[in-house]
């Protein structure tokens, strides 16, 4: 059975990033350490990690500012 999108998530990204995957999936992600450089790493490790391409137009940290944006966002890109 393939791993869930959260399992991946927290398993794979964001220990990769070194952050720690937070309970409350409205956490800020400003509040686990992300910064600008940060947030193009959990962009990018995104992209490989679920082999998608996250379009130009979708790059705004608003869009990914907390684990429950993100989780939104892959579910709505691989079904």
């Amino acid at each position: 059975m393939s791993k869930s999108i959260e399992s991946i998530l927290r398993d794979e990204v964001f220990a990769e990033l070194d952050i720690e995957y937070p309970e409350d999936h409205n956490t800020p992600l400003l509040d686990q350490g992300i910064d600008s450089v940060g947030f193009i790493k959990l962009i990018v490790s995104i992209e490989s990690k679920f082999n998608i391409s996250i379009p130009d137009e979708d790059l705004l940290f608003e869009k990914f500012s907390t684990a429950g944006l993100i989780l939104n966002y892959l579910t709505g890109k691989t079904i």
